[in-house]
């Protein structure tokens, strides 16, 4: 699913189909921050059970890899900027307005369409930083497991 997870998105994103790349992206980033919290040993990850996974909300899974990064020594050499949550919970927001709100007010929906070309590629850049982090993180581990 991950393999050609990239190529789909820019395919997506090529091809005007916005809504989709939005979407699998949105999917891709609560992944990826699952992951993260697996790797460090935090229980808010994939492996939960499905009900109470699913009461997670991405927005905690967010606060909790936010506070890693500013806070653990795993993370000091992590190229995610310090803005960088609060730039994915802008986009999130803007995420929710777009898939909510698509057709609810006629006379934006043109408006709507032109900046869901922004919102989905800005969303492939931040899948690719979460995708990097979750890879840095891994090797990280493996030749320093006492960081744990």
């Amino acid at each position: 699913m991950h393999k050609d997870f990239f190529d789909r998105c820019q395919l997506a994103i090529d091809e005007g189909f916005y809504m989709e790349a939005v979407l699998i992206e949105y999917a891709a980033i609560e992944s990826r921050l699952e992951i993260i919290l697996g790797v460090v040993g935090l229980p808010c990850n994939k492996n939960l059970e499905s009900g109470l996974r699913s009461s997670i909300n991405i927005s905690h899974r967010i606060r909790c890899v936010k506070w890693l990064v500013q806070n653990s020594p795993l993370f000091e050499a992590s190229k995610l900027e310090k803005k960088f949550f609060e730039i994915l919970q802008d986009w999130i927001k803007e995420r929710n307005k777009y898939v909510h709100g698509l057709y609810k007010n006629e006379a934006m929906y043109e408006q709507r369409k032109e900046d869901a070309a922004m919102l989905a590629k800005d969303g492939l850049k931040y899948c690719r930083l979460l995708y990097n982090e979750a890879q840095r993180l891994r090797r990280t581990i493996e030749k320093s497991p006492e960081l744990l």
